[in-house]
């Protein structure tokens, strides 16, 4: 499989909704899942923001994408959550809205490292993380532009 599979819209937007389905499934199910449950709710969210990138700039994969705007695949392929939101021109609205505060408390904390890391996190983080993830989840879903 090369960078390139499931690269496009569609792929990514269903790849959103399955990893946030996964990522509730896993942290409810408490030790040893969180951690695994975390590293899914942060690939959601990055998912998600690769497909509204790709629908607002009206592409249909991630190699369009950087065509569009003139960088190198690299910088689509980031797992960056601040990067990649910095990009959509939703950014400014997303800063003063209300569910900034959990993006820039718990969301963009998000590392894809943490797929790696054998701690379990606390109970109470977890929660809290991935409450902040979905409420930033339904929010772009409601303020594409």
């Amino acid at each position: 499989m090369t960078k390139r599979d499931y690269s496009g819209r569609t792929d990514q937007r269903k790849a959103a909704l399955h990893r946030l389905a996964d990522a509730k499934f896993l942290v409810n199910e408490g030790a040893p899942h969180r951690r695994g449950g975390l590293y899914l709710a942060g690939y959601a969210i990055e998912c998600k923001l690769k497909a509204i990138a790709m629908e607002v700039f009206e592409c249909w994969s991630l190699g369009d994408l950087a065509v569009k705007w003139d960088v190198d695949e690299r910088e689509v392929y980031t797992h960056g959550l601040d990067a990649l939101a910095a990009r959509l021109p939703l950014y400014g609205n997303f800063q003063r809205s209300l569910v900034w505060r959990d993006f820039a408390t718990y969301v963009n904390r998000w590392n894809p490292s943490w797929r790696y890391n054998p701690r379990e996190p606390e109970e109470s983080f977890a929660i809290a993380f991935t409450g902040a993830v979905d409420r930033v989840f339904k929010w772009l879903d409601s303020n594409r532009c």
